[in-house]
């Protein structure tokens, strides 16, 4: 019987023990999160800068006349009909684009009539194509100079 008494109490350390322990990893996990995670407001000075900083402005835009190309399909009977405008960098990038209009055609050109029928109908076709013609016309004025590629027309047959 005395056995038995034994084995109670000890049962009883053991279960607070494991008890005083499952605390203590919750509490460290806790404040791990607080001290990890969570961010304290930043003070007014900050916000009232963030809200004063001048937003990104929009550049000029040179509108190109509508291109239209042969798509690269087999039977050669697919085209694309598409206008775009570039927004440009600054007005110096924008005299530099006027004065290089049949070399920006070309790239542009080359670029349109490489593409397959699914790649440009696809939604995230166009996102790549407009990344694609971005690079290109970068290569040819100069890193940055053009910000956007906007596709005002867009016609698949």
């Amino acid at each position: 019987m005395a056995e038995g008494a034994e084995k109670k109490g000890g049962g009883k350390k053991l279960l607070i023990f494991l008890l005083l322990g499952l605390v203590l990893l919750v509490g460290a996990g806790v404040a791990a999160y607080f001290l990890l995670f969570s961010r304290s407001a930043p003070p007014p000075e900050e916000t009232q800068k963030e809200a004063q900083a001048p937003k990104s402005q929009i550049g000029p835009f040179l509108q190109l006349d509508p291109f239209v190309v042969n798509l690269s399909d087999p039977t050669g009977r697919r085209y694309l009909r598409v206008k775009i405008a570039l927004e440009l960098k600054d007005d110096q990038a924008l005299s530099e684009a006027n004065n290089r209009i049949p070399q920006i055609n070309d790239a542009i050109i080359m670029v349109l009539s490489s593409k397959t029928v699914e790649e440009v109908l696809a939604p995230e076709g166009k996102s790549e194509l407009r990344f694609e013609i971005m690079n290109k016309l970068n290569q040819l004025l100069g890193p940055g100079k053009v910000r956007g590629v906007y596709f005002t027309q867009f016609v698949v047959q």
